[in-house]
């Protein structure tokens, strides 16, 4: 009976982690969606070549130390707070 209640306990902290993990990452994703939509940001948006998996682009920016979002299938609007930064994202993206 004990090892049974163990179980379930274990079983309820872990997806009670997973939940708050998720829900934090979504609220991360609606907040970077939120910022590069505001008016005045300075954002760049790039079409995903066919073939390409827009999530490993995203990573390749993320990487460099940009945010982006896709914004719809097939293409993503990159935050761009420097001048030279739609240049250099599209070189990264080019590249990647």
């Amino acid at each position: 009976m004990f090892l049974a209640l163990m179980i379930a306990g274990g079983i309820l902290v872990v997806t009670v982690f997973v939940v708050l993990v998720l829900r934090d990452w979504g609220q991360g994703v609606s907040r970077t969606e939120a910022e590069l939509h505001e008016p005045g940001a300075r954002t760049v948006a790039f079409d995903v070549p066919p073939g390409r998996d827009p999530a490993e682009l995203m990573a390749v920016l993320s990487h460099a130390g940009y945010r982006a979002i896709e914004e719809n299938p097939g293409r993503l609007l990159v935050a761009c707070p420097q001048v030279d930064d739609p240049v250099k994202v599209r070189m990264l993206l080019a590249g990647g």
